[in-house]
């Protein structure tokens, strides 16, 4: 039996009505340096996974799960083997939900324990899945401000969800020029999470919340339309990590600012050519209107130094195609000049099951944007390396240490190569746990 795969046996165990068998793979591989991953919490995830997937196929409505060790990996892919999209399903038709447990061991599931800690993992990473999932017209920017409100301010969470009045009093003018294609209303959204005492300057976040991505008037696809009610996967991704940062007490200050609208195709949309000024006074010419997410962090970054003067920022989205076609479903591409920090994104990514790659940050990408001597930035630039164009344009809008996370061959919907415990064709959530793994070494660190 292959790694990932379970079968079912039943009338063996007088208590179970079935039991599932599911492969570990090879014994204690431990880390893997050529995969950069932990194998043996990531083969555990494959088999938990697997073997909740087929017993809950059967119906079984309670699963308990056996794990000698690793039992915060093994909630993790309980939680998110277990989830099910059904938001839309008529009452009757959906399937009860799952009550799972760690076998034998009790002390384990409450707060401070490992499976505890994992299942806060692995619901925050299902919530970041539901909020990706949502189609556009259930999930419109406001809708989404509202889900942040609802679900962390209960956690301690300060959430501030700010309108267009005073998105045009802070003069953050490259998002407006996104958000003015749509009908819907922009939301700028600001969550304040307060874990560390001692007032260290705080991480911020910035994330891309783009709830419906038509590419505006360099019209998309149908086909790459499909999945662009997910162009806010990063937004959800980094609320999901807000999520278990609060409810596990990580002790951090993180701010992120998230700037929220549709890009839509209409007569005040933006135009190829037009030339707008980003928060911090650079010009910026629209080569593309499909290339909006640039725009809106050039304002969320600027703005989130200037107010919370972080030692550390971080942008999460859905930025370029080429980062897909260059590294699959197997990793976000990341982008950062420091050593140190790289080394934690990567120890995170092991830890997590779900990797980075490291893309070059190089002076030959900025030149190819900035080689048009009547503004400062081009949005799309000359060169084909689209995602180290996007980091390039970026870094001009950062000044302290900085991580930029491209995830858009992970943050969508789940493919065919999708682990056990990820769903075909649903949204991930990635990489929501990678951004907390991240966080607690930050936390950690002197």
């Amino acid at each position: 039996m292959k790694l990932g795969q379970a079968f079912v046996l039943t009338d063996v165990v007088p208590e179970y009505s079935a039991v599932a068998l599911a492969s570990l793979g090879p014994k204690d591989p431990g880390y893997n340096q050529l995969e950069a991953l932990d194998e043996t919490r990531e083969n555990l995830r494959w088999a938990v996974g697997a073997g909740v997937r087929v017993l809950q196929n059967r119906g079984c409505g309670d699963i308990s799960v056996q794990a000698d060790a690793e039992h915060d990996a093994a909630a993790e892919a309980a939680e998110l083997a277990a989830w099910r999209f059904e938001e839309f399903r008529s009452v009757e038709e959906r399937q009860p939900a799952c009550r799972l447990s760690l076998h034998g061991q009790a002390g384990d599931e409450g707060p401070g324990g490992a499976w505890h800690a994992g299942s806060v993992l692995g619901r925050a990473q299902n919530w970041a899945r539901f909020l990706s999932d949502m189609p556009a017209n259930k999930m419109t920017p406001i809708d989404l401000g509202q889900a942040a409100l609802d679900t962390l301010c209960p956690l301690g969470v300060t959430v501030e969800a700010r309108e267009r009045e005073w998105i045009e009093a802070q003069n953050m003018q490259a998002f407006l020029t996104v958000a003015r294609g749509s009908c819907e209303e922009p939301i700028f959204l600001e969550c304040n999470y307060r874990g560390d005492k001692e007032s260290r300057p705080p991480v911020v976040i910035a994330a891309k919340g783009v709830t419906f991505d038509s590419g505006g008037l360099c019209l998309k696809k149908r086909e790459s339309m499909v999945e662009n009610r997910g162009s806010m996967a990063g937004a959800a991704a980094v609320l999901g990590a807000l999520r278990a940062l609060a409810e596990l007490q990580v002790p951090i200050n993180v701010c992120a600012v998230i700037p929220i609208c549709e890009n839509m195709v209409s007569g005040q949309c933006m135009k190829v050519g037009d030339v707008v000024r980003a928060l911090n006074g650079l010009s910026i010419q629209i080569e593309d209107t499909d290339m909006e997410g640039r725009l809106m962090l050039a304002d969320a970054l600027v703005y989130g130094q200037a107010v919370h003067k972080p030692e550390l920022v971080i942008d999460v989205a859905t930025f370029t195609r080429g980062v897909l076609q260059a590294l699959g479903g197997a990793a976000c591409g990341c982008y950062t000049e420091s050593e140190a920090l790289w080394r934690d994104v990567t120890a995170a990514g092991a830890r997590s099951g779900d990797r980075a790659w490291r893309l070059p940050l190089w002076d030959y990408y900025r030149r190819q944007i900035t080689d048009d001597p009547s503004v400062d930035l081009r949005n799309k630039g000359s060169g084909k390396a689209t995602s180290c164009l996007g980091a390039a344009f970026l870094k001009s809008f950062v000044c302290c240490s900085w991580l930029h996370v491209d995830t858009t061959g992970v943050g969508k919907l789940a493919h065919g190569s999708a682990p056990p415990y990820l769903s075909a064709r649903r949204m991930t959530g990635r990489p929501a746990r990678t951004l907390v793994a991240l966080l607690q070494r930050l936390a950690a660190a002197p």
